[in-house]
């Protein structure tokens, strides 16, 4: 009788550890896949920064691009008037 209930606390030691054990495993699991997906989430806004980012270069780039052919147009039409300038000042 007494290695009966001995036997009987065993397995239900046994079992009560299996039972820790894969509710353990579980929040552990549960607790990466957490990590995981939030890692995930700060690389998708980096990911979509860095796109922000580039196409903000490329429409400064863009910008800088008329900008200069702004000023080519305008050092043009200034050559021009002092060339004018030039022949109305000696006429």
């Amino acid at each position: 009788m007494v290695t009966t209930n001995l036997d009987t606390m065993i397995e239900s030691l046994s079992s009560l550890l299996n039972t820790v054990l894969a509710v353990s495993l579980g929040v552990i699991g549960w607790i990466i896949k957490r990590i995981i997906e939030r890692l995930d989430l700060g690389d998708k806004r980096l990911t979509k920064i860095e796109v922000e980012l580039a196409a903000q270069r490329e429409r400064d780039a863009a910008v800088e691009s008329r900008i200069g052919k702004v000023e080519q147009a305008i050092n043009e039409m200034h050559g021009k008037l002092d060339r004018m300038m030039e022949i109305l000042m000696r006429k």
